[in-house]
């Protein structure tokens, strides 16, 4: 049986070229709706309000949503820009509509107080409906600050209210560390031990993801740290199994904690401090009394890649059958890896690869009419869908990298989606965003480095040169904030030709950066996490070219082994604001499940950059 990669190349091949149509032809567009929504929303995006009034008097639609469903004053709310939101108000822009939970809840979400205080004084619903069934105290709880929270409803139900996976506007407050507000809730009366579906409370959120403020607030609102999750977990095991944090163990541990029992997996605090090499954290277990425990050795690479790729499998097969979208996460970084894996010899189950990639097909099949009409007319630009947004080349970027890594051809289909985005190239030679959302969405440097292979493999040869030229002058030249920024420049600089000595000396940046515990962080004073690590190492073997055997690369690739559940998953927590709707996919990690699903595949990528393998599939 040859390997899927097959099939789903002739899928592509089919759904990407200039000539296909859907079988049932889609309801036609008014083309002239949609070009004035993309109008509104590029000048609100620029901060233009004169272009704002403009596109209003030729009859955009002050209320109508654009292609994800958000409204003009939702955009503007979300990108922060306040002054295009009094522009639409006074125009008439309702304060209550949106299916994201109103334009209250996506200044929420933005974090920016002034701005949600000023639409509760202009009279914005304070209630709102979502499909994940986050509440407007929920989001504020998370996001926003205990003055916004003061304007809200608070009463008991309110309090008390869940969302779609259990969890409370206490439970929201706790997982993001924003202890001022945990404070302002429960003095509001919010039950402090209320669990979510997953058995785990805001005490246990507060622990696992390092937050010792937090944990002291719920702790004096006398928290119970006993409690057990749903994998028989308490705080304390979460604290070992996470975030590895000494200080908040010992507040557990002078609140009653037990330190000797065992969790599903049959470990003890001790035991997955000691797996995870937390040697404050196994001083301060043992100080308390926790009987020894043997120390597990590292795991090897081999048996961990094929419990991470199967578990990406798992999730990448229940959010094909509950999504229509192609995304980022699944369809892009999950179909790279598999097909990486694939090429190594791993087992790949063909049926996930074929359905996600046929998903990709799909998108092409639905966005080509519209493509073709903004590459003939300059004028229907924004009738792309998300062009008005600035997110059409974000997701084009990974669906590409996804397409490199299954090998498949290229085809006019493909040509014309690459030259659309070539054709959104900045004048600098980098791709960019407006809405920045987590690590999969930050970086002007990841999104740039994976359209270079875009370019490289679908963009006629003479324009895809030039783009390549451009992208690489960039790189060369570009500032790095972030330790993503310097190794998705290592990745840019390989793949668009760029100098080797300026290879060196950015490896020589990114290999100074990496923690004692041979992890790096995604925040300056943050602890390592798995997306960061991974990401660097990834960088530094496919980008710098560092060996193997070099001591930074067997350093990270322990760290990121010692981390691994037993799921095969690598757990990330999620910060991200919820503008999608949250909803199971079927990987671990609750709500933290997409960011974990994107960290677990940057590990899993790392990792086979460390091994020798085969380059033939087994399916």
């Amino acid at each position: 049986m040859k390997h899927s990669r097959t099939l789903g190349a002739a899928l592509l091949a089919l759904a990407l070229t200039s000539s296909t149509h859907a079988q049932t032809a889609p309801p036609p567009l008014d083309l002239k709706a949609v070009q004035g929504t993309a109008e509104l929303f590029t000048a609100i995006r620029l901060g233009d309000a004169p272009g704002v009034r403009s596109a209003l008097d030729r009859g955009a639609d002050i209320n109508r949503p654009n292609w994800i469903n958000a409204t003009p004053l939702d955009w503007a709310m979300l990108i922060d820009k306040p002054e295009m939101g009094r522009v639409l108000i006074e125009k008439g822009a309702k304060l209550d509509a949106g299916i994201y939970g109103t334009p209250l809840a996506m200044a929420i979400l933005r974090g920016r107080e002034s701005t949600a205080l000023e639409l509760l004084d202009r009279g914005a619903a304070k209630l709102s409906k979502r499909g994940d069934e986050a509440t407007t105290l929920m989001l504020a709880a998370g996001y926003s600050t205990a003055r916004v929270i003061e304007r809200l409803p608070q009463g008991a139900a309110e309090l008390a209210k869940q969302d779609i996976d259990g969890a409370t506007a206490l439970i929201y407050a706790a997982r993001l560390g924003k202890t001022e507000n945990v404070q302002r809730l429960l003095r509001s009366g919010a039950k402090v031990d209320q669990a979510d579906s997953h058995g785990r409370t805001p005490l246990m959120y507060a622990a696992m993801n390092g937050f010792p403020t937090a944990v002291d607030a719920l702790l004096r609102a006398k928290a119970s740290p006993a409690i057990r999750d749903k994998e028989s977990s308490t705080a304390l095991h979460l604290v070992a199994r996470y975030s590895g944090s000494a200080k908040i163990a010992e507040r557990l541990v002078k609140a009653g904690a037990g330190v000797n029992g065992r969790d599903a997996f049959a470990k003890t605090p001790l035991g997955l401090a000691q797996e995870r090499r937390e040697s404050e954290l196994t001083k301060v277990l043992r100080s308390a009394g926790a009987r020894p425990e043997p120390v597990a050795p590292t795991p090897m690479a081999r048996p961990a890649i094929q419990r991470s790729v199967a578990a990406m499998e798992k999730g990448m097969t229940r959010f094909l059958a509950q999504s229509s979208c192609a995304s980022c996460h699944h369809q892009g970084l999950g179909l790279a890896v598999l097909g990486q894996a694939a090429q190594r010899g791993f087992k790949i189950d063909s049926s996930v690869l074929k359905g996600n990639l046929q998903r990709i097909g799909e998108m092409g099949e639905q966005s080509g009419d519209l493509l073709k009409l903004a590459m003939t007319d300059p004028k229907m630009n924004g009738v792309v869908p998300t062009s008005e947004i600035d997110d059409f080349t974000v997701v084009t970027s990974y669906l590409f990298w996804a397409l490199d890594s299954n090998k498949v051809p290229a085809n006019p289909g493909l040509g014309g989606m690459a030259q659309y985005v070539a054709s959104q190239q900045q004048g600098a030679g980098n791709w960019s965003m407006t809405v920045h959302r987590g690590p999969m969405q930050e970086s002007h440097q990841t999104i740039t480095a994976l359209q270079v292979l875009g370019m490289r493999r679908f963009l006629e040869k003479n324009p895809g040169d030039a783009s390549l030229k451009k992208a690489r002058a960039w790189f060369e030249s570009a500032p790095t904030a972030t330790i993503e920024d310097r190794a998705a420049r290592l990745l840019g600089l390989r793949w668009s030709g760029g100098a080797a000595r300026t290879m060196r000396v950015g490896a020589t940046e990114l290999t100074a950066l990496q923690n004692p515990d041979g992890g790096w962080s995604g925040r300056k004073g943050a602890p390592s996490d798995a997306l960061t690590t991974g990401l660097a190492l990834y960088s530094l073997r496919v980008g710098a070219a560092t060996p193997a055997s070099d001591a930074v690369v067997r350093k990270a690739a322990s760290y990121l082994l010692r981390h691994q559940d037993e799921s095969g998953a690598w757990y990330m927590n999620k910060t991200v604001a919820p503008l999608n709707f949250y909803f199971d996919g079927g990987f671990p990690g609750g709500e933290s499940q997409y960011i974990s699903f994107a960290a677990t595949g940057w590990a899993t990528l790392a990792l086979m950059e460390t091994i020798r393998s085969p380059r033939t599939a087994k399916l």
